[in-house]
């Protein structure tokens, strides 16, 4: 919209539209309960601070996102 010393333009943005996974690097962290309260180990104690006692587990990275943006662009 043009306006006698202005313009305002408004968009939107839709990145990824076609919703392609991308692949990004592992995700290391340690297995959880079933109830997710807290983190599986090997010995049945609780955590330790050095994760030594942890079971390692790799979560899946691929997603396929689809990110809408929103945009004004006011100028004088």
């Amino acid at each position: 919209m043009n306006f006698r010393k202005t313009a305002l333009s408004l968009y939107v943005d839709i990145q990824n539209i076609l919703k392609s996974e991308n692949d990004s690097f592992p995700k290391y962290t340690f297995k959880r309960t079933e109830d997710n309260s807290s983190f599986l180990t090997t010995d049945g104690q609780p955590l330790q601070t050095n994760g030594s006692n942890g079971i390692p587990f790799i979560l899946n990275t691929k997603s396929g996102n689809l990110i809408p943006s929103f945009g004004v662009i006011l100028e004088f």
